[in-house]
């Protein structure tokens, strides 16, 4: 049985915290039916509070690339070189859904989505994903920055198992 690296524990434990928050953010501040997989029955309260502010409007894009970049580097084992190419890889594409939301790319997306996603889960939210979201600037920021911090945490983690074998 393989075992489990310390920096690969050190990243699971941050992207699952990561992961988290940005599922809070949608069950505490996002409408139900702007959300596509939260239940009818899981709904914020009927006021405009928001718990997370203006961060919530952002978070679940630097969550995102954060996190998929954290567990890819544990799945590849990523060395500092590996790591840097996975950030750049996840930035891309995060940055690359971002910009699918501006109006006239989504248009030509939806309209070129086959009728058979309609009865796929997931798949099925593909048309409404492009047309109702939104192109955001400050949501490439967010994605940058989660994917600076993503490689920042695996240098880090990389860098504290090293000087603990070496103690060791």
């Amino acid at each position: 049985m393989a075992r489990i690296s310390g920096r690969s524990v050190t990243q699971l434990v941050a992207a699952g915290i990561a992961l988290s928050v940005g599922v809070a953010v949608y069950l505490l501040d996002r409408q139900t039916d702007s959300v596509y997989f939260l239940a009818r029955w899981i709904a914020p309260a009927e006021e405009t509070y928001s718990s997370f502010g203006v961060l919530g409007n952002h978070l679940p894009t630097f969550v995102h690339v954060y996190a998929f970049i954290l567990l890819t580097a544990v799945l590849a084992a990523a060395s500092r070189a590996h790591a840097i190419a996975i950030c750049l890889l996840w930035l891309g594409i995060d940055s690359l859904f971002e910009f699918a939301q501006m109006p006239v790319i989504a248009r030509r997306i939806a309209g070129s989505i086959p009728d058979w996603f309609s009865g796929i889960p997931f798949l099925e939210n593909t048309s409404a994903y492009f047309l109702a979201g939104t192109f955001d600037l400050l949501d490439l920021c967010s994605i940058a920055a989660g994917a600076l911090a993503a490689y920042v945490t695996i240098v880090i983690s990389n860098r504290r198992t090293l000087n603990h074998a070496s103690a060791v």
